[in-house]
């Protein structure tokens, strides 16, 4: 299984990425996030990429995009992983077109990727 939940807090989620994402599971990802935002109104998200080799290619991915719908209610997403990832998942997260406060941070600033993500958003549209 390519992703991992490591740790749920209320409104936070960790999650470990490995290998390469299927539809499915990014699908299942997007439920996690889902049920925080259903539960605590709102969402922040770890994302920890390790051995991360992108995406499947195949078809379904037109229509799991990230959240368009849910865009106010997600604080902040922090990504950490192999500054190779950083532009592409800027790109798949659609960071240019989103109010969603979303950040990458080198494999050895995870701590830094913790300190952010608890910080308060300016993003956040109760």
């Amino acid at each position: 299984m390519p992703y991992q939940l490591i740790k749920t807090l209320d409104s936070e989620n960790w999650i470990r990425l490995t290998g390469k994402l299927t539809v499915l599971e990014f699908q299942e990802i997007l439920a996690l996030a889902k049920l925080s935002l259903e539960r605590f109104g709102q969402y922040r998200t770890l994302v920890v990429l390790e051995d991360f080799q992108g995406w499947s290619r195949e078809p379904g991915w037109e229509d799991s995009f990230f959240l368009v719908e849910d865009e106010n209610w997600i604080s902040k997403i922090a990504f950490v992983g192999d500054e190779k990832w950083k532009d592409e998942v800027f790109m798949f997260t659609g960071k240019q077109m989103r109010k969603t406060a979303i950040e990458f941070f080198p494999q050895d600033q995870l701590a830094q990727a913790k300190a952010w993500l608890s910080e308060e958003s300016t993003n956040y549209i109760p």
